[in-house]
């Protein structure tokens, strides 16, 4: 029996780490850093942030994003991961800013997205000259 339970356990132990090698490095942190720069973010402006995969699947988000971001002053958010995507699903997608003013409001701002992978590895993407107003509340940008 216990020659048995060894030779189940070598076996598990070829087979999962090679399957987890084919699928290759899964994402494990994503941060936004947002830079205002001439135009604030007003108190009630509620902010989200999406990433999606090369297929426009929803794979981070922060919602709800509110308070005062006031002009040249940074804000870093920190996404929460749904699933487990690779890498290689990520590498083609897109970050997505919605932007819910209650009144008028115009943003003006550049912002850093940083995607960790479980290698080490990393994709990052900047933006520069980003604005959101409550005329134009939405902005998707490739990875």
């Amino acid at each position: 029996m216990k020659t048995l339970m060894c030779c189940l356990a070598l076996v598990a132990m070829t087979i999962f780490p090679s399957v987890a090698f084919a699928q290759g490095p899964t994402l494990a942190s994503v941060e936004a850093k947002f830079d205002t720069t001439t135009n604030d973010k007003k108190q009630d402006a509620l902010l989200g942030i999406y990433v999606k995969n090369r297929d426009g699947q929803e794979v981070a988000k922060s919602e709800g994003n509110e308070g005062l971001w006031d002009k040249h002053s940074t804000h870093t958010v920190t996404l929460l991961i749904e699933g487990n995507p690779t890498k290689k699903e990520v590498a083609h997608g897109s970050v997505v800013l919605t932007f819910h003013p209650r009144a008028g409001d115009t943003w003006k701002f550049n912002y850093k997205v940083t995607l960790t992978f479980s290698d080490g590895s990393s994709i990052m993407k900047e933006v520069f000259g980003g604005v959101l107003t409550q005329y134009n509340t939405a902005r998707t940008d490739p990875l």
